[in-house]
């Protein structure tokens, strides 16, 4: 297999040179509200005009998010133990009917096996991907089954979609920063490097941003829709960093707990 380092240069020889129009689309190019200097900078694109356009949703209505400033950092022995105890203290919450999104599958499977038992406890049907069950069958269980929660990794972050009452709980176990360890994104970085720039500004954070908006996105499809956002990860309001993720979030209640 092999794929470009960088696409700007291909999609600008190849696509905004021609005399052509060329619309994109999406509810997730900006890294915050209204900033698009990522994306255009990622395709190559020189002269646009962004339009920027509100959400049909009702946010400050329909969504709450709650961060555990509490948490211990992802990197530390009590991490684990804490991480569960949040996730029984949410799903309890909303009965169920939620998504707990990780960023690896070591960490979820670990999270499953720990929590089996309160699951069984509560009557709670857990889903967990990586089971031998495709994508679909999952998320079919998961909107049929009445108190479901789905333990889910990368697939489930993205191009989800739960309309209605079934889904009523996102939770986020870590701040999706990308493992440097795939050659794609490793070449990635070793690039803006030798351009003299910062891999982590410049790649890792904003892309963090971006796949957090898109976890996000996946509790509220309709405008009848209402649930809450949990991010266990407390790095989001402990680290300078932090300010950029808050900044990209939807204007809703915050409890910082």
């Amino acid at each position: 297999n092999a794929a470009p380092i960088d696409i700007a240069p291909v999609l600008r020889r190849m696509l905004f040179r021609e005399n052509c129009s060329c619309i994109m689309t999406s509810a997730t190019l900006s890294v915050g509200r209204a900033d698009l200097a990522y994306f255009r900078q990622r395709i190559g694109a020189g002269e646009v005009e962004p339009v920027l356009l509100g959400s049909p949703f009702n946010f400050q209505k329909q969504m709450r998010i709650f961060i555990v400033k509490k948490m211990p950092d992802p990197r530390e022995a009590a991490y684990g133990e804490a991480l569960e105890h949040w996730i029984a203290h949410f799903v309890e919450k909303t009965d169920g009917r939620a998504f707990v999104l990780f960023t690896n599958h070591r960490g979820m499977q670990q999270a499953a096996e720990r929590m089996g038992q309160f699951f069984s406890q509560k009557q709670f049907n857990l889903l967990v991907q990586g089971g031998g069950a495709p994508r679909g069958k999952l998320l079919d269980q998961f909107k049929t089954t009445p108190g479901s929660v789905l333990f889910g990794t990368d697939s489930f972050w993205m191009g989800v979609d739960v309309p209605g009452e079934a889904l009523s709980n996102v939770i986020i176990t870590r701040l999706p920063f990308a493992v440097p360890d795939h050659p794609l994104i490793e070449a990635k970085l070793e690039l803006i490097e030798e351009r003299g720039g910062d891999p982590f500004t410049e790649y890792s954070l904003p892309e963090a941003i971006l796949k957090l908006r898109q976890g996000v996105g996946r509790l509220i499809r309709t405008k009848s829709d209402q649930g809450i956002i949990v991010i266990l990860d407390s790095r989001i309001v402990t680290r300078p960093y932090g300010r950029a993720f808050m900044q990209a979030l939807p204007k809703c209640p915050v409890e910082v707990i």
